[in-house]
């Protein structure tokens, strides 16, 4: 059980992570958007492709699942990470024989 956790919580921790990644790269380009530019066209399409990204709607396109798929693994990394360290407490204690 232990081993399919730790699967759980690494796999979800990788795509998770990524999709958070992206999130806030596009999140800061926003913030900031100064680090674009503001004048230019070619600044302007960036600009509105990032705002794209961020959202989840690209074009006619949209992939707000890909968003809720990263919240959902940072719960499941969350939960499973939670469960790992109070198991290795638990562990621990026991070992120690303060737990029976």
């Amino acid at each position: 059980m232990y081993k399919v956790l730790r699967m759980i919580h690494l796999t979800a921790g990788l795509v998770g992570s990524l999709l958070v990644l992206l999130l806030s790269i596009t999140g800061i380009l926003l913030n900031h958007r100064s680090l674009i530019g503001y004048s230019s066209n070619t600044a302007m399409r960036l600009q509105e492709l990032i705002f794209a990204l961020h959202s989840g709607n690209v074009g006619n396109t949209s992939f707000v699942w890909l968003t809720d798929l990263g919240a959902i693994c940072m719960i499941v990394l969350s939960i499973s990470g939670i469960w790992m360290w109070v198991n290795i407490v638990l562990r621990i204690k026991k070992r120690r024989g303060k737990l029976k």
